[in-house]
């Protein structure tokens, strides 16, 4: 830069004026080169883009071929601009900015990740926002499988096997496209036991595809340690990690903002009162804070016994935190009565069937939840209940429902299995194997134990179109 010269017509403190502006420039300009870092795209994340805007292509070409796929797009599209998510977006964004500064601050990040960055920014900080409603429902597994999954293994292997790549036409012709089809093969045929062997046709391949990558990887370790064994590469494999955990503590604060928007916008159904309303949404704040499930309790309270005045709404927070109290401080129930409201309320957990337990009226008390078994348009369904009064449990049941009848050899495994939970938790007993073999034969039968009647029933429906069925075990005192 020192042979630059000023033009002609610039004289005196102009000539270094300018000079001062090159350099400026040219410095800026190199900044800016290893800002954007374009260079860093190896063939397989250039291979993933060039499908991915072909699949845009093909879609966009066919909607405007066809009506319904073309409103559906532009259905899609408006609904990406919506307010709501553009606002979640700058959120996100500004969030994510503001972690950036600081792990570039403590020289932890740099622009030489900005690429891993951005495809952490799109894969995985956007793609929560738009799979919010499930990590909603079932937000605590979501937190703690995320935090496994960035520690274990599994992680190391996937990027040791991206660490080095083929050229892009292996990668754009044949790796890419083939590892797709046998990954979406593999997960489609997994909720069919007819297509079982396809699925394990498939894990064999891909299985064999791991080993030829992780056998690539070790050659080009072994040619040139080098290119593995520096601090660039260490940055590579923390960079998506650190993110991940750091925007966490975000997306637990998002979730729960969501939660007070929910309840919020619905109060005016169970509040009358106008001014009654504003003053319950800064109470429920201050009361519950960042207790999503007793804001969720609470709500349901509320759904059924609508809240008329000042006192009543001070009443509904005190109940709700007095059946806390009680949670921590499990009070033994003598069997012959029943069980604690609070112990059976968990007796399911290992089957992620933890349920909360609440008024339906003054006198009946309810609770109960389902899991999914499968991810079919129509799932398959296991759902465990209890029921009694405000101080003690008197009946469990746990019952399993099927769309497909075929798939009941499947599930019948597994039902078997909660039950004997269900009764080792409740009677400290498991079932005997004439009960087992009643259950697999699908034969009702009504048995006594510990003063408590059990009872299996099993039964069809014929209302769809095709045939359900629905299997039930009831564990209760004798009526």
């Amino acid at each position: 830069m020192s042979d630059v010269t000023a033009p002609p017509f610039l004289k005196g403190g102009w000539e270094g004026l300018l000079l001062k502006w090159c350099k400026l420039n040219y410095t800026k300009s190199l900044k800016l080169k290893c800002f954007l870092n374009m260079d860093q795209l190896n063939t397989r994340e250039m291979a993933s883009i060039i499908w991915m805007i072909t699949f845009f292509i093909v879609i966009v070409f066919y909607s405007l071929k066809k009506l319904h796929l073309r409103s559906s797009l532009i259905a899609v599209i408006k609904s990406f601009f919506h307010i709501k998510i553009i606002t979640s977006i700058l959120f996100i964004t500004s969030y994510l900015t503001l972690i950036l500064w600081l792990l570039h601050q403590l020289q932890i990040w740099d622009f030489s990740q900005l690429k891993n960055t951005f495809f952490w920014y799109i894969t995985f900080a956007i793609g929560t926002l738009f799979n919010i409603n499930t990590i909603k429902n079932n937000s605590q597994n979501f937190f703690i499988e995320t935090i496994r999954s960035s520690i274990n293994l599994s992680i190391f292997l996937q990027f040791i096997i991206n660490f080095h790549t083929f050229n892009l036409f292996m990668e754009l012709i044949i790796i890419i496209p083939i590892i797709t089809i046998l990954i979406i093969f593999s997960k489609v045929a997994q909720y069919n036991p007819e297509h079982l062997k396809v699925k394990k046709l498939c894990d064999s391949i891909l299985i064999t595809i791991f080993f030829i990558f992780f056998a690539h990887f070790l050659i080009q370790i072994f040619r040139d340690p080098s290119k593995f064994a520096n601090y660039q590469t260490l940055q590579d494999f923390l960079t998506p990690i650190f993110l991940t955990i750091l925007y966490l503590p975000f997306l637990w604060f998002f979730l729960l903002y969501i939660k007070y928007e929910e309840i919020f916008v619905r109060l005016h159904f169970f509040i009358d009162n106008k001014k009654l309303i504003s003053l319950t949404k800064f109470l429920v704040i201050i009361n519950f804070r960042t207790q999503k499930d007793l804001i969720d309790e609470w709500f349901h309270h509320i759904k059924i016994h609508k809240i008329l005045n000042y006192q009543e709404l001070i009443n509904s927070f005190h109940l709700i935190k007095q059946r806390n109290i009680k949670r921590k401080d499990l009070i033994e129930i003598p069997l012959k009565k029943g069980w604690n409201v609070y112990k059976a309320e968990n007796y399911l957990t290992d089957f992620d069937l933890k349920i909360k337990y609440t008024d339906v009226r003054d006198d009946i008390w309810f609770g109960s939840k389902f899991i999914k078994l499968d991810d079919e348009f129509n799932p398959s369904t296991l759902t465990y209940y209890i029921q009694g009064n405000k101080d003690v449990v008197d009946q469990l049941k746990i019952k399993l429902f099927l769309y497909e009848l075929d798939l009941l050899p499947q599930y019948l495994s597994i039902y078997t299995k909660a039950i004997n939970c269900l009764l080792w938790n409740a009677l400290n007993v498991r079932l005997n194997q004439n009960q087992i073999d009643n259950i697999y034969s699908l034969e009702k039968f009504l048995d006594t134990l510990h003063d408590k009647q059990i009872e299996f029933h099993y039964e069809t429906f014929t209302h769809s179109a095709t045939p359900t069925c629905e299997l039930s075990f009831c564990i209760k005192n004798p009526s």
